[in-house]
C-alpha cells in the first residue's frame, strides 16, 4: 500500500451522480435556481389544491381536481368537462378544502373553448391557501414539472416528471397549445395544477392519451390569464372572430409556396361574407403576421384574434403567389357556441368519464 491515491473504476460514475443531483435545477429561464426539492414545492402548493365531485347519472361519484387562485373570495379553477355533467343535471358541485370540510361550490364561470371553469366557495374566517401563478411561455422543453391532484379519488397524489413537448394541437381545441408532459395525469387528475420548480402553477392537468404511457396534456396557464377577467366579471368568454380558418405551416408548405423564413400560418377555408372575405384573403394565402405581431401557429393567431374587441381593426401581411400584400378589416364578434367544449372529444380520452 503506498501513499498514492487511486482512482477506482466506478468513481468517475459516483462523481457524475453526485455532480448531477447536486445541479438539478441548475440554471432554468436563465436565472440560477437551488437544487430541487419536490417535497418543499409540494409542502407549499399542496394545501391550496382542491378535490371537486360530481354526482353523476347512475348515482356514483365522478372526480376532478383544482385549485384555489383566490383565497378571499374563494375562487377555484377546474376544467370544465370536469363540472359539465353538473351543469347539465342541475346537481352540486362539492369540493373538499384543505381544512377537510365539503361544501357546496357555486359556478362563477366557465368557457366552452378552452375547457376552463371558475368555481367559488365560501371563505369562512381566515382566507383560503392561494397558488401563484407564473408564466407559461417562460417553459423550455425538459423543464421539471409536478402533478397533484385526485387520481381515481386518492386525494393529492403528487407526480413528477417534465415538460416533453409544447404547442401540441387537438382536433376541435381551436385557442389551445397543449402542454405535454410524462408526469402521471390519470383519472380524477382533470383540473389539477401543473407545477413548475419555483412552485408556481404554469398549466391545469386535463387529459392523458389511452394510447402508450407518459402522454398527458395540460392548458398553459397563460390561456387562463387570458380569460380569466371575463369568467370573473360576466361568467363567459366574449370573443373576436375573422371568420378564417388556418392551419400550422411546413417546411414542406413554405417551401412548397416559396415562402422564406420559419413563420406564418396557411389559409384553408374562408367563411362567405365574413371580415376575412371583405378584406379579400384567399385559400391558400399564408398569413405573416397581424398588427405588426409574427404569427407562430394557427392557435396563436385564432387566440390573437378572439382578444380582440369587435370593431377592432387589424392590417395582415399575407403571402401570396410570391409576394407579400397589406390587407385590412374589422372583428366582428363570435356566435356563442353552446354544447361539448372545445377541448378534445369527451370519451376515452378523458380521464374523468
Amino acid at each position: 500500500m503506498t501513499g498514492k491515491s487511486r482512482l477506482r473504476p466506478w468513481m468517475p460514475c459516483v462523481i457524475l451522480i453526485i455532480f448531477g443531483l447536486t445541479a438539478l435545477g441548475g440554471l432554468q429561464n436563465g436565472s440560477r435556481l437551488p437544487a430541487l426539492n419536490i417535497a418543499d414545492i409540494v409542502e407549499r402548493v399542496n394545501p391550496a389544491v382542491v378535490n371537486v365531485q360530481i354526482r353523476n347519472a347512475r348515482g356514483g361519484l365522478d372526480y376532478g381536481s383544482g385549485f384555489i387562485i383566490d383565497g378571499h373570495r374563494g375562487l377555484i379553477v377546474t376544467n370544465y368537462h370536469v363540472i359539465l355533467a353538473a351543469l347539465r343535471m342541475g346537481s352540486p358541485i362539492l369540493v373538499s378544502l384543505p381544512d377537510g370540510r365539503l361544501t357546496q361550490a357555486s359556478v362563477r364561470g366557465f368557457d366552452e373553448a378552452t375547457d376552463l371553469a371558475l368555481l367559488e366557495v365560501a371563505v369562512e374566517g381566515e382566507p383560503l391557501p392561494a397558488v401563484t401563478l407564473g408564466d407559461s411561455d417562460a417553459l423550455r422543453v425538459g423543464d421539471w414539472v409536478i402533478v397533484i391532484g385526485n387520481p381515481f379519488g386518492l386525494d393529492h397524489t403528487v407526480s413528477l416528471g417534465i415538460i416533453s413537448a409544447k404547442n401540441r394541437s387537438w382536433p376541435g381545441s381551436p385557442f389551445n397549445d397543449f402542454l405535454q408532459t410524462d408526469a402521471a395525469i390519470n383519472p380524477g387528475n382533470s383540473g389539477g395544477p401543473l407545477i413548475n420548480v419555483r412552485g408556481e402553477v404554469v398549466g391545469i392537468s386535463t387529459f392523458a392519451s389511452t394510447v402508450g404511457t407518459g402522454l398527458g396534456f395540460a392548458i398553459p396557464v397563460n390561456i387562463l390569464r387570458d380569460i380569466l377577467p371575463q369568467l370573473q366579471e360576466k361568467g363567459r368568454v366574449t370573443r373576436g372572430t375573422f371568420g378564417v380558418r388556418v392551419i400550422d405551416t411546413t417546411p414542406y408548405i413554405r417551401r412548397r409556396m416559396g415562402l422564406k423564413g420559419e413563420n406564418g400560418v396557411l389559409v384553408v377555408a374562408v367563411k362567405i361574407g365574413s371580415p376575412a372575405a371583405r378584406a379579400r384573403l384567399r385559400r391558400d394565402d399564408i398569413i405573416i403576421d397581424v398588427n405588426g405581431t409574427v404569427i407562430t401557429s394557427a392557435s396563436q393567431f385564432n387566440r390573437l384574434i378572439a382578444a380582440e374587441k369587435p370593431g377592432t381593426k387589424l392590417t395582415l401581411t399575407i403571402f401570396r403567389e410570391g409576394r407579400t400584400y397589406k390587407v385590412t378589416g374589422v372583428v366582428e364578434a363570435e356566435t356563442p357556441a353552446h354544447g361539448t367544449p372545445g377541448g378534445p372529444p369527451l370519451g376515452n380520452d378523458r380521464p374523468d368519464h
